[in-house]
């Protein structure tokens, strides 16, 4: 049986359940408080279930050997260190919060963190954030994996980008015994990736070896690549968003703006709809009217005098579909028609005698 994830004591994530939607903001603030209110707002009124937000100390992260140049973000910031890299440009200030949660919670969505480290989780657990996010650069961590299991009230996601299966496994088999619950993305770790490169295949696989709830972290610049996540089984989703694409930073190409978030959420939940049924569904009635138009009928395929019994050289199957289908072809063959049919006559069962 497929494990559900509640927050606040209802049911929200996993099969059977509507897609439950992340909108990562991650660095995209560009470290400005009114750029981060403003996606709160605009991800809130679009339709998301959460905002998500990557808070940490840049120690947690980085070593001091490193440089900007060795993420590739010294056109963006200039060649500094990793360590004031992450502090001065990337991370999310801890002391916007319990402001940005409580905002989060005032317009009805959920909030979440990422977290790397001890001192991130020790922080997380006074702020009660609805969500626990581990990013894939941890999913290998498995001394801070251990430390988090049950020793925060929070459900834990955790994503996969950049793992091997017996990654997967491992990190699966430490995070399963949490109590709150545990959801498990497949995640590729290029920023964006080409289409050959999402592996969309691994969310079917995910299923099958794994029963809590699987989601897909997006990284792609569209919205397609979601839709196809979803039809594979995936029922949690994260979404960078951004207002302008154009602002300096790592992560707003790739990230949704504000006039695409309604397109990506309507699009996912609509086409939810139909495949969690579970059941056939027939076709609306709006799509029904087609049918005349569109299917084939039995049609005349020259003159035909009355009393003509019919062979299949005396038959066609094109447009409309108003006639006799042609499932019914074997059963025309042999019958003797009533009245004289021009060239291109929809065949009716009162043309035919029985």
């Amino acid at each position: 049986m497929r494990k559900l994830i509640n927050l606040n004591g209802k049911p929200r994530i996993g099969d059977g359940l509507p897609p439950y939607l992340i909108a990562e903001i991650g660095t995209n603030h560009n470290q400005e408080i009114e750029i981060a209110r403003s996606l709160v707002e605009k991800i809130a009124e679009n339709g998301f279930d959460c905002a998500k937000f990557q808070t940490y100390e840049a120690d947690e992260v980085v070593g001091c050997a490193l440089r900007s140049s060795d993420y590739g973000l010294d056109k963006y910031y200039g060649d500094i260190s990793a360590l004031e890299l992450f502090d001065r440009h990337l991370k999310t200030p801890k002391k916007w919060f319990p402001e940005l949660r409580d905002l989060c919670h005032q317009y009805g969505i959920d909030c979440a963190t990422t977290i790397h480290g001890a001192h991130g989780l020790e922080w997380a657990k006074k702020m009660n954030f609805d969500l626990i996010k581990i990013a894939s650069m941890d999913h290998t961590n498995l001394p801070f994996l251990r430390r988090i299991v049950n020793n925060i009230d929070a459900p834990i996601l955790i994503s996969f980008g950049m793992a091997e299966l017996s990654d997967i496994d491992a990190a699966v088999k430490l995070l399963k015994p949490h109590n709150a619950g545990l959801g498990i993305f497949h995640c590729v770790s290029i920023y964006p990736p080409n289409p050959e490169e999402m592996r969309l295949s691994n969310i079917s696989f995910l299923r099958q070896r794994f029963s809590e709830p699987i989601g897909f972290s997006d990284h792609a610049d569209d919205i397609i690549t979601s839709m196809a996540a979803l039809a594979l089984g995936a029922r949690l989703f994260e979404k960078h968003v951004t207002l302008n694409k154009k602002t300096r930073g790592p992560d707003h190409l790739f990230a949704l703006e504000p006039h695409q978030i309604r397109s990506y959420v309507s699009g996912l939940r609509n086409l939810a709809e139909g495949i969690d049924s579970g059941e056939f569904e027939a076709p609306t009635s709006k799509e029904s009217t087609a049918r005349s138009s569109y299917l084939k009928s039995i049609v005349a395929a020259h003159d035909l005098p009355a009393g003509r019994k019919l062979e299949a050289g005396d038959l066609t199957l094109v447009r409309p579909g108003n006639g006799i289908p042609p499932k019914d072809f074997d059963a025309v063959i042999g019958r003797v028609v009533r009245r004289s049919l021009q060239k291109g006559a929809v065949l009716i069962w009162d043309d035919l005698e029985s």
